[in-house]
């Protein structure tokens, strides 16, 4: 049951406030404006890529990203896109945005994929990002063990029949291999929140179906959208999850990415849910001596940790948080100026999911930003939308990028309408420019197709040949 509550939780008094007072420390070595000037830089040393927006997380956690990406040189947007994932698992469904009163509420959690080549260091920023968790669960594994002693002690003192103390049970946050029926009953004993965290996605794919034919990738789309879940076990036992809170998050390599799409993942609306953190800039991790500042290190632990307290004492109730004024108006307003009409189908799918997941990231920013400040949250703030739109800038580029990679090069017989009539206008051979002022014609007072669609279009190598910089010729 959901509980609307404007108020503090229940947890607000328990929250350290470590995270606070190391910041102080930090303010005063003087690292502030260091990190404003070093992401300057790496916004002008980017300018041509698509560099994940840290500016979207409060001054203490752009910190913990830099310090991590100057002394281990794991790539910015492995760190800030796994921070952003550690948060959602942290957070789960402790807490919701109301998005309208008539009942439509977000969760927080995100199916992410790390991309990038091997030896980038998509592991060990990952394992950096959800170390705090795993510390967690290190506690909960031992508290755990003595329960359980404590239990068999209890067993063996007295007979069964009269021993009424229930069996303990492990809670978990992070999930890597398991059977579909063991995904339901570790949500079950952990209803706030559930990971799967796997090293390489690819593995996790390739394992859709291998216990059943019901459709596994079903199941993972109704998971991401937190509707009820229900299934029937061989015993006869059925296990039923209410109202979950699943996030994913793993890597995978470039050269794989086209097995995401396949067995109907690129239709069914699987991928469309997924994001897709895409580095511009791809090296190889290079060791250092250079050591972490463990002040920082503590901070980011806080941070999660605190997040991780976050909510009622209840793991069925929710505290809902609704969009403060101008956030909505804001919000609604940039919604409903998004472009309607695309020139690929896949487009449309992405955009529809990354609105949604607008919701979700502005929720988080904002837990982000309340527990760093230490204070209470009462509303969703604009600048948390405004942030949570950055992020949808950022995730929509990659998305598409995959996409391009991924998508079948072969449109002779599944080309739109408008592919082919702009594939009939084009001339035998033609400039870059000549093609936009073709393609991107204005009918209605309104340009057909962007130029970034056409840029992708002629990427079809199906369709068109470069023959020089600038110039192609059509193939058929």
């Amino acid at each position: 049951m959901d509980i609307k509550n404007n108020a503090p939780s229940t947890s607000e008094s328990r929250k350290g406030k470590i995270f606070d007072l190391q910041n102080k420390d930090i303010e005063n070595l003087g690292c502030i404006d260091i990190v404003a000037l070093e992401i300057d830089f790496l916004k002008h040393k980017e300018i041509k890529g698509n560099l994940f927006p840290i500016d979207i997380y409060p001054k203490a956690i752009q910190e913990i990203i830099i310090e991590i990406h100057n002394k281990q040189v794991f790539p910015i947007d492995y760190l800030g896109s796994g921070i952003l994932s550690a948060a959602a698992t942290s957070i789960g469904k402790s807490y919701k945005i109301e998005v309208k009163k008539n009942g439509w509420e977000e969760k927080v959690n995100l199916f992410m994929v790390i991309v990038g080549q091997p030896g980038d260091a998509k592991t060990q920023a990952l394992k950096f990002c959800y170390n705090p968790i795993q510390i967690k669960e290190n506690q909960l594994f031992t508290e755990y063990e003595n329960q359980l002693i404590e239990y068999e002690k209890g067993i063996s003192e007295s007979s069964e029949t009269k021993f009424k103390e229930k069996k303990p049970i492990l809670k978990r946050y992070l999930l890597s291999d398991f059977t579909p029926e063991a995904l339901i009953l570790h949500h079950s004993n952990n209803k706030r929140s559930l990971c799967v965290f796997v090293d390489e996605l690819n593995g996790w794919l390739k394992n859709f179906n291998r216990y059943n034919s019901s459709g596994e990738a079903e199941t993972y789309l109704s998971l991401w959208s937190g509707t009820p879940i229900t299934t029937d076990r061989a015993s006869g036992k059925s296990q039923r999850l209410s109202d979950p809170c699943l996030s994913v998050i793993g890597s995978t390599q470039i050269s794989v990415l086209k097995d995401f799409g396949k067995d109907g993942r690129s239709t069914n609306g699987f991928m469309d849910r997924l994001l897709f953190v895409y580095p511009n800039e791809e090296k190889i991790l290079r060791w250092n001596i250079e050591t972490v500042n463990k002040v920082l290190i503590d901070n980011y632990t806080a941070l999660i940790h605190n997040l991780l307290e976050l909510g009622n004492e209840d793991p069925n109730e929710s505290i809902v948080i609704p969009l403060e004024t101008e956030a909505k108006e804001f919000l609604f307003r940039w919604q409903n100026n998004r472009p309607d009409k695309f020139f690929f189908d896949y487009e449309r799918s992405i955009e529809i999911k990354l609105q949604q997941y607008v919701l979700r990231f502005a929720l988080i920013l904002e837990l982000i930003q309340s527990t760093v400040a230490n204070k209470s949250i009462i509303t969703v703030s604009i600048q948390s939308v405004r942030s949570a739109i950055k992020l949808f800038d950022y995730f929509y580029h990659n998305a598409v990028q995959v996409r391009t990679e991924i998508m079948r090069k072969n449109y002779f017989e599944t080309l739109t309408e408008g592919q082919k009539s702009i594939l009939n206008e084009l001339p035998k051979t033609f400039t870059t420019a000549e093609g936009i002022k073709i393609a991107c014609k204005l009918i209605d007072r309104k340009p057909r197709i962007s130029e970034r669609q056409f840029k992708t279009y002629l990427k079809d190598l199906k369709l068109f040949k470069r023959v020089a910089h600038g110039s192609y010729e059509k193939v058929i």
